[in-house]
């Protein structure tokens, strides 16, 4: 005969398997609730980042990507937690952290290489191979191809050229093995590294003294300068490319036809006369080109705030290039436009550079050092030291 304390135990124990086995699903559905929860919760603030840095701000976004981060890693979504760490990787080079924004890229990718480095000299045969194999072992999802091209601008921002262009070249060509996948902003970021190529080039070129080694230079940058400038071309005659895209390959087609025509003028002015037809050739393409940006002015009010105001002022440089009373004006007047834009994102480093561009377009000495006064303090005041350096040598400090 069992017991009472033995019955009582028996049923208890029962009673308690019971609770369990119908507390269980309850406690699953709770743990799912929260899962789902927190996924809505990193999306929502990955979609304000977007936006915050769309309007300019720039370290609201870092911040909202930063949250973003650890929810994601806590659910162990691993494509949300590239995705934000390479949304981070932006903000940081829209403020000026190109080294921090490299080395973020390069964990979201999760390269076991050092690239990030600031020495300029040429990477290694091996470094290159063990790069190169690392961007091999990338499935081909656009997560991984965004997260390239960033890493390919932010070497460039870097000086890394070689290693900038080796990364964009394999992006494009994986890009190109997808179907359906738009490639014009990467074919972009690989024009405008072989751009800073170029003015590598141009720039080693007077400090060369040996004659062979010159005419080789001389012929490197044009061939490079003209394949350049018909790539550009065809970015902007694509029917594909978005309307940004378009725009920001005429803004640095011109640049690259002004710059050339620089070094084409000084180069005949010191008697080499074989390139007159070249210069007449580029000269002839400058107005043209103004005049098409200007025709499309509408597209700058079509890209996001800080976008925006990167490429008015960028468009305003140029013209401030063309001895032409009328585009000067002009050059004042897209200037002063990102400037009010900048003003209206309350971020210090935007602002910093529409005063700066102003102060080089100016022409009234007192107002030429107010614009970069404030330019100055603002770039001081968030430790910009990229710009304030530039600032102050405008202001002959």
């Amino acid at each position: 005969m069992i017991s009472f304390w033995r019955l009582f135990k028996y049923l208890l124990l029962c009673i308690l398997g019971l609770s369990i086995a119908i507390g269980q699903p309850s406690l699953i559905l709770a743990q799912e609730v929260s899962k789902q929860t927190q996924q809505h919760q990193a999306e929502v603030l990955n979609q304000r980042g977007q936006r915050q840095l769309d309007l300019g701000q720039a370290r609201e976004a870092l911040e909202s990507w930063q949250q973003a981060t650890k929810l994601f890693e806590h659910l162990k979504d691993r494509e949300g937690i590239t995705g934000t760490l390479i949304n981070q990787n932006v903000a940081l080079q829209a403020l000026g952290l190109h080294l921090r924004a490299c080395k973020i890229v390069v964990t979201a990718l999760k390269f076991d290489v050092e690239i990030c480095a600031t020495s300029s000299d040429q990477p290694a045969d091996s470094t290159k191979r063990l790069f190169d194999a690392e961007i091999d072992k990338l499935s081909p999802i656009p997560v991984h191809l965004l997260g390239l091209q960033n890493l390919g601008n932010v070497l460039r921002q870097l000086g890394k050229l070689s290693e900038s262009k080796l990364v964009l070249r394999k992006t494009l060509s994986i890009a190109q093995q997808l179907a359906d996948f738009e490639n014009s902003t990467i074919l972009l970021s690989l024009n405008n590294t072989e751009k800073s190529i170029y003015q590598q080039a141009r720039d080693k070129y007077s400090s060369i003294e040996e004659p062979v080694f010159q005419k080789e230079t001389v012929n490197f940058f044009q061939k490079q300068a003209l394949k350049l400038l018909n790539n550009y071309q065809s970015l902007i005659d694509s029917l594909t490319a978005p309307i940004p895209i378009k725009l920001q390959a005429q803004l640095q087609r011109l640049d690259l036809l002004l710059d050339f025509s620089k070094w084409l003028t000084a180069e005949s002015n010191l008697g080499n006369t074989h390139l007159a037809a070249i210069q007449n050739q580029i000269n002839q393409q400058i107005k043209p080109s103004v005049e098409l940006i200007l025709k499309n002015s509408s597209a700058f009010s079509d890209l996001p705030a800080s976008q925006s105001i990167y490429t008015k002022l960028n468009f305003a440089n140029s013209l401030n290039q063309i001895p032409d009373e009328r585009l000067h004006s002009v050059a004042v007047q897209y200037a002063k436009s990102a400037l009010q834009t900048a003003k209206s994102t309350n971020e210090q480093r935007l602002m910093s550079n529409a005063f700066g561009t102003l102060g080089k377009l100016e022409k009234e000495k007192e107002r030429t050092l107010h614009y970069l006064e404030q330019a100055m303090a603002l770039a001081q005041s968030i430790q910009a030291w990229d710009i304030a350096y530039e600032w102050q040598h405008e202001l002959g400090l």
